[in-house]
């Protein structure tokens, strides 16, 4: 007769970490966000700083007329 396999034992809450959320998702269907609000800042901040970069104007020189 076959073993019957042991049934694993899932860890509740299951844990989803991003680089500035948290999922925890637990047994009842309920989910619960975490957030690390130092790291979004710091996503957006650098996500702004890539798109809006600044660049030097382009200067004109004068003629200067010759007498």
């Amino acid at each position: 007769m076959p073993r019957k396999k042991k049934e694993e034992s899932v860890a509740w809450p299951k844990v989803t970490k991003g680089s500035h959320l948290t999922v925890y998702t637990h047994e009842n269907g309920k989910t619960t966000l975490e957030w690390d609000n130092e790291a979004l800042s710091r996503d957006v901040q650098a996500a702004l700083d890539s798109v809006t970069e600044v660049k030097p104007k382009a200067t004109r020189k004068k003629k200067v007329k010759e007498n």
